[in-house]
Order: C-alpha cells, then sequence, then structure tokens
C-alpha cells in the first residue's frame, strides 16, 4: 500500500538537493530543477521537513481542525506536548486543549503504563517460549516498522507483537464515550495530537491494526499558539482541583518521560535494554542487530528523531529546551506506577494487548513497489556503476550514483544527467 505523508510545493522549490541526501530510503529525486517524490519509498521520517531551506515540504498531518459539532469529539495528547511548556502543569495543559472545544481530552500515562506491563511480561515469557527472536524491537516508532519492513525485513520477527499505548487508548475512549452518552462510534470524532508526520491517516497509510481507532490527526505546531493563549489564561485563574474531565487523569511524568530518549525502557524492571535515536544511529543499530552484535539484549527502544519524540518535526520548541522541561516533571512527578499489576495480568492472559496482525505480515503493507529488475538490467547497472565517478555529488539529481545507475536502467533518467557519462558518450561521437 502506498500513501504521502509529506506535499512538496513545487513552485517554491529551487533543486537545492537537500532533501534528496537527507533521505533514507531514496524516495526524493531532483528532475528539471525541482523535487520528485516517490511515495512508494518514504517512511514519513520528515527528514527532508528538517532539512528544506525554503519550506517547500509540508507534513500531510492536519494543520487545521474544524470540530464537527454534531459529534462527541475526543484529543489523545501526545506526551511530547507537555514538553513545550516549561512552566506549566501537564494538567493545564490538558485543560488549554479542552477549550479549543474538544468534549474531551486524553492523557496516556495509564496505558504507558500498561504497555510497560506488557513489555517486562512479553520478555519474561520469550525467554522460555522463544515465540519472537531476540533482540526485541519497540513497535512504538511507526518510521522505525517501515524502514525495518522496506530495508531489513529479516527483523520484522523481532518487533515486540504489542500495540501501541495510543492504538489501546483510542479504542478504550471509543468504547466509553458510546457508553456514557448513549451514542454509536460513528459519532464519535478521535484525534491524535502528534509531533511525528508518519502519524498522517488513511486507509494506506496506518497499520491495519490502526484503522478506525484515530481518525484525524493533527500537528502540535499546528495547535500550539492557540494552547498558548489558554494555557496564559489558565494560568491567571484561581486553583480549581474538580475542572477536570473524566479522562483527564492527572498525569505523573511518566508521560512526559516517554517522550525522550530511554524515556520508554526507563522504567522497566528488566536488563538489557538500549535506547537509540536520530536516524543515522537508527539506521547503524538496525544492521548490528543483522549481523548479531546486539543478540545479548532483550529491547531496544528505537526512535528516529533526536532526542526521541522531543525532536519530532512537528514540535514547536526546541529538543533541547523540551528535554530540560521532561526532566523537571521527572523531578516534580516522579514515575510510581499507580495501576493494580494482577489486573493487568488478567488483560494480559486474555491477550487484549497483542496486536491484530503478525510483524511478519507488515511487507503486506508497506512494500517496495517497484518493477522487479530482470538479470539483464542488474547486469546493465553495474556496468553503469562502473563508468560512474562514484562521489555521489548529487548533481544527476539521484541521492547517489548506483542509485542513478537504476533510475536509469528503469527510465526515469537519462545518461546525460551525469557529467561523466555525458562526457564518455560525447568523446565516442567524436571518435566515430
Amino acid at each position: 500500500m502506498i500513501g504521502e505523508y509529506v506535499t512538496f510545493q513545487l513552485d517554491k522549490c529551487t533543486g537545492c538537493a537537500h532533501c534528496v541526501k537527507a533521505c533514507p530510503t531514496r524516495a526524493i529525486r531532483i528532475r528539471g530543477h525541482k523535487a520528485v517524490h516517490h511515495p512508494d519509498l518514504c517512511i514519513g521520517c520528515g527528514e527532508c521537513l528538517r532539512v528544506c531551506p525554503e519550506g517547500v515540504i509540508q507534513s500531510n498531518v492536519e494543520s487545521r481542525f474544524p470540530l464537527d459539532k454534531d459529534k462527541t469529539n475526543a484529543a489523545i495528547i501526545s506526551p511530547a506536548l507537555y514538553s513545550q511548556f516549561p512552566d506549566t502543569m501537564p494538567c493545564d495543559v490538558l485543560r488549554a486543549v479542552k477549550k479549543m472545544g474538544f468534549d474531551h481530552v486524553v492523557d496516556l500515562s495509564f496505558h504507558l503504563e500498561m504497555f510497560q506491563f506488557a513489555v517486562e511480561r512479553f520478555i519474561a515469557q520469550n525467554r522460555e517460549t522463544r515465540q519472537a527472536p531476540f533482540p526485541l524491537i519497540s513497535p512504538i516508532c511507526p518510521v522505525v516498522i517501515r524502514l525495518i519492513a522496506l530495508k531489513h525485513p529479516t527483523l520484522l520477527d523481532n518487533i515486540l507483537p504489542i500495540r501501541r499505548p495510543a492504538v489501546m487508548i483510542a479504542d478504550d475512549v471509543r468504547k466509553k464515550l458510546q457508553s456514557i452518552h448513549n451514542i454509536t462510534g460513528s459519532e464519535i470524532e478521535i484525534f491524535h495530537i502528534t509531533p511525528c508526520p508518519s502519524k498522517a491517516l488513511s486507509q494506506e497509510m496506518v497499520l491495519k491494526d490502526e484503522i478506525g481507532s484515530v481518525d484525524r490527526t493533527i500537528g502540535i505546531n499546528a495547535v500550539y499558539p492557540e494552547i498558548c493563549k489558554h494555557v496564559e489564561n489558565i494560568r491567571e485563574k484561581e486553583l480549581d482541583i474538580y475542572d477536570t474531565d473524566p479522562f483527564a487523569n492527572i498525569p505523573n511524568a511518566r508521560g512526559p518521560m516517554w517522550s525522550k530518549s530511554g524515556g520508554e525502557i526507563n522504567p522497566l524492571r528488566d536488563e538489557g535494554l538500549l535506547a537509540v535515536s536520530g536516524l543515522r544511529e537508527v539506521r547503524n543499530c538496525l544492521e548490528k542487530i543483522e549481523m548479531g552484535v546486539f543478540d545479548e539484549m532483550n529491547y531496544i527502544e528505537l526512535r528516529v528523531c533526536p532526542q526521541g519524540c522531543l525532536g519530532g518535526p512537528l514540535t514547536a520548541v526546541d529538543r533541547h529546551m523540551a528535554k530540560q522541561t521532561v526532566q523537571k516533571l521527572v523531578r516534580t512527578f516522579g514515575v510510581n506506577r499507580r495501576l493494580p499489576p494482577y489486573k493487568l495480568q488478567r488483560l494480559y492472559d486474555r491477550g487484549w494487548f497483542f496486536a491484530n496482525i503478525r510483524p511478519s505480515d507488515f511487507t503486506d503493507y508497506y512494500p517496495d513497489q517497484r518493477r522487479a529488475l530482470t538479470i539483464d538490467q542488474m547486469q546493465e547497472i553495474e556496468n553503469l556503476v562502473s563508468l560512474l565517478p562514484g562521489v555521489d555529488c548529487g548533481v544527476c539529481g539521484a541521492p547517489d550514483c548506483r542509485t542513478f545507475a537504476e533510475d536509469v536502467v528503469r527510465g526515469r533518467a537519462k545518461r546525460s544527467d551525469c557529467f561523466r557519462l555525458r562526457e564518455i558518450d560525447n568523446n565516442k561521437e567524436g571518435n566515430t
């Protein structure tokens, strides 16, 4: 399945090729001094958003959110949102979001704790059953899942088969709202306020077990200015401990800590845990997992954004300042466990935590759609590569020489796009 996570405003594109070099899956080219996007290779990492100097590239996560007043609206809050407000308690951030017109706002803290309980239980059981190979890989970052499906499919079975907290909570909230308001699921609209461009939603863009859980996604940067206004008003009001939403349980620091690299594994009661963030480091880590370097590890948290979700492309403040805010919240609230483990164990035994699809099925949903090459075409690529300069200069519009050679064979580029091949061909013509 193919989906577009980003949109290119080509009238502004200068053909600088920064996006071409940044893309980890070689999904962008420069043709005719303009960017060309191949969505079948795009994993929604947002690196192109970070590096584009002209603001040509936009996330397809919504930037406007007209609420349907004929429906009951609920907003699920990414924990990264709290880190954007250094002098504001999380409960006041939740109140500020509700002031935007949502009927309910939902904090993820309890479901993060539930997920971490399930991780601990699965690691313990997996030591005996070997249901999945070690090291287990966190399922939290959707970009990591797509990167594995496209570039490292042998690691798909390493992905922990547990549903992500945002999926769990969206299902719970929908059922709870149906019960509270005596309405149908179609009368409910669930939003997710997120720092991540890969959360753009369509039937083609999400994992199968997420379809129907969240209806709309909004970037943090899109709502940040309005939230700031409501936060200021709330700060001026007197304390009202009863001015809360039935879903907005008073957060502890588990949520904010979760949004930074290492926050997912920090509360786990286990050894052999590793956290890696940043696209380059994640790619290196996946290669090392394939080579067996981390076979002794139990669980690896991978986030493609620097500093984790705090560095998401759709955040509003500097990630280093956001990290400082998280550390302050951890000192203030702590990360104590609040849910009875015996009740969580019952849910685990019933299979409630587990995803509806196997990780190995992800290749069916995010396949590499490029037409398979014949043996003759592969040989032609090798012949071209031997003629190319090998400096990966990007002048041809491709990220590297091998990709350019493949583009030529596939008919997506001309030999004359490369100065070296152009020179060779001109010399041949001059000698005839």
